[in-house]
């Protein structure tokens, strides 16, 4: 018997048979049978991809079995195999009743609009047909292939059938036909071209404020009344001056907070003298925001006077809109502050009032020397409406040397209300979620943050739109959502260790676990799309590697998504269609995404993959001083009319 040769072998000895023993349908095709539309019903030695037969060959000849199968996973629905990957796995028995090993030749065809076979598809181009062959296996046993990746199409309805050889002679007829579906596609994205002449972005613009609770407020009575005194039919915690009686009354204060609901009037500039330390505070609601490095902080004091009248109390108030602006900075240990008082609502509160006002900074930092500067008068008539304004600055006492990292520092101001009738009332606040960190761990040079505040690092979209669309898709449709402020899941932030600290886990770690070196152009999708020339793939995780949600990070570490290869990621990769038609498509080579995975891995272009995170410190961790498990959300511009809670992922992003 003929054994199995490389193909050249093959082909060389086609020839020298057909030279030796003449024609005959068992030694060479007819020329038709060259060509992806042959006869179907020709018989399998018209195509001898296995080898030619021996014409004085005896024996019995092969069999196919009646089963052909196509996986995985080798189940079917209405009688079509449903096969979950593109790299098809195909199969059947083949049985020889000389007991000699055989091999299987298999052939895939489309099919027409009424279901019968169409155009034979190349499987291979190892062979003029086109066809696989598998090795040869023992009688009784089965022979499979596998189709090479971009030979089937997905969503797309094959037949297949197989024929036997045993080194000398083929089987008459081919085994029946088999149906099979190849898994359709479950992520789609289509995107615009990257527009590589696309500036970096202003990370700057795309941070809003951030609204955080009212301040705590606590009240402190002056030493020249009983705290908590009230006078006859007075009203219970007002300060009452009990040798102060007017007319046929007695006249109680109080200074209590103002709910902080409605919007603060705006404030009347009086001169140049006060600028503002924060231009966003007069365009949000009532309330408190803060930002990464400035604080605006809405809120009201009202006094109140209760002069009882016929035994009954009659109150009348002076209210003021307070605001503070806080400002920081990213190079240096200074905080400045400012303060604004503007009445509203104003009532003859029978004297004159006064509201003094302590910048306190209570520790870890040294408030400026000499007073406030204030522009206007702190001291109101009945019917005033003018504004006051101070200003002050801190500084943190530590930042002396590189890697310090300070505990929270609180600023508590106290408004302390003076009348003319000399009793007084002291009200203190601190707004918590505007607790300031000084360091000089995320750069030698010192800053403080507010870090309360959650910052938003923003894809390029026009520019890396493979990348955004990766992140999107992972943070998006994944059930633990990484970086998704929508969903309410942070990424945090995994700084990469300084060179002596020999405890912190290095990002690169994780990168290893999700891709490995060279894993983009070993395993990646072979259609991957470079973007330049000199170009190559590149593998790209997602969340990111410099992350405690990367699933690389160990949870011995406190990594939140661990696993223990990329391949447990879901799996996808950016390719161009067209000239202004990108895609990122699922990898069709896999079993179909089941969104229940942690973590995703996509082979993309280097550049794309690269650039898109280029800036990442200069203009972010950096920029915002992010240490270590800072809390920080992910932005996708140009997917937010995309749907990810449908079973198949599929978008089409504007071109911009």
């Amino acid at each position: 018997m003929f054994k199995r040769t490389g193909q050249l072998g093959v082909l060389a000895l086609m020839a020298i048979v057909a030279l030796l023993l003449g024609s005959g349908a068992a030694t060479a095709a007819p020329r038709n049978d060259l060509s992806p539309h042959p006869d179907p019903s020709t018989a399998p030695s018209a195509r001898p991809a296995a080898g030619p037969e021996a014409k004085a060959a005896a024996g019995s000849r092969p069999v196919s079995g009646k089963n052909p199968q196509a996986g995985p996973t080798f189940t079917q629905a209405s009688g079509v195999w449903q096969v979950n990957t593109s790299m098809a796995v195909l199969r059947n028995t083949v049985t020889d009743a000389d007991g000699d090993k055989s091999t299987l030749s298999f052939e895939v065809w489309t099919l027409d609009a009424d279901g019968k076979p169409k155009d034979r598809v190349k499987l291979t181009d190892d062979n003029p047909y086109g066809v696989l062959v598998s090795d040869f296996v023992a009688s009784g046993k089965t022979a499979s292939v596998t189709v090479d990746t971009g030979r089937l199409k997905p969503g797309v309805t094959y037949v297949f059938r197989t024929s036997a050889f045993d080194g000398s002679l083929y089987e008459t007829s081919w085994s029946p036909w088999a149906k099979f579906k190849i898994r359709n596609r479950v992520v789609d994205i289509k995107l615009p071209a990257p527009k590589q002449d696309e500036p970096t972005l202003d990370q700057d613009a795309f941070q809003q404020p951030q609204k955080i609770a009212q301040p705590v407020e606590t009240s402190d009575h002056g030493v020249a009344v009983r705290p908590g005194t009230q006078g006859r039919n007075g009203r219970a915690g007002s300060s009452c001056a009990d040798i102060l009686k007017r007319a046929d009354g007695q006249i109680c204060w109080r200074i209590v907070p103002d709910d902080g609901k409605r919007a603060p009037k705006k404030r009347s500039k009086t001169s140049a003298a006060s600028p503002d330390l924060v231009d966003w505070c007069d365009d949000n609601p009532a309330g408190s925001y803060i930002k990464r490095y400035e604080a605006c902080i809405n809120l009201g004091v009202v006094a109140e006077a209760v002069k009882v009248i016929d035994n009954k109390p009659v109150t009348l108030y002076a209210k003021w809109n307070v605001q503070q602006q806080y400002q920081l900075s990213n190079n240096t240990g200074d905080i400045r502050e400012k303060m604004s008082l503007v009445p509203t609502d104003p009532v003859d509160p029978f004297f004159a009032v006064t509201l003094d006002v302590d910048f306190k900074c209570l520790v870890f930092c040294t408030s400026g020397s000499g007073s406030p500067e204030w522009d206007g008068l702190r001291l109101w008539l009945p019917g005033d409406l003018h504004t006051a304004e101070g200003t002050t600055s801190h500084t943190w006492e530590g930042g002396k040397e590189e890697g310090e990292r300070s505990p929270f520092i609180n600023l508590e101001p106290t408004i302390t209300q003076t009348r003319e009738t000399g009793n007084q009332e002291k009200r203190s606040w601190m707004a918590v979620e505007a607790a300031i960190r000084c360091d000089t761990l995320s750069k030698p040079q010192p800053g403080c943050v507010f870090p309360g505040y959650t910052p938003t690092w923003t894809f390029n979209t026009k520019k890396f739109p493979v990348a955004a669309a990766h992140a999107w898709l992972i943070k998006s449709k994944l059930p633990n959502h990484p970086g998704s402020r929508e969903h309410g899941k942070p990424m945090f932030f995994l700084p990469k260790p300084k060179p002596d600290d020999t405890t912190g886990r290095d990002p690169d770690d994780n990168r290893k676990v999700i891709c490995p070196s060279g894993w983009a152009r070993k395993n990646g999708h072979p259609e991957t799309t470079p973007v330049k020339d000199g170009d190559v793939p590149s593998c790209d995780e997602f969340a990111f590697a410099a992350s405690y949600n990367s699933g690389g990070m160990p949870t011995s570490d406190g990594g939140l998504n661990q696993v223990s290869s990329g391949d447990q990621c879901l799996q996808t990769y950016g390719t161009r269609i067209g000239a202004d038609d990108w895609h990122l498509y699922d990898d069709e080579r896999k079993p179909a995404p089941t969104f229940t995975e942690v973590c995703g891995r996509s082979a993309m272009s280097n550049w794309m993959n690269t650039q898109s995170m280029q800036s990442f410190a200069s203009t972010f961790s950096q920029k915002y001083r992010l240490l270590n498990y800072d809390k920080y959300w992910v932005s996708t511009p140009g997917f937010e009319h995309c749907d990810a809670t449908v079973a198949t992922v599929r978008c089409t992003v504007p071109k911009p």
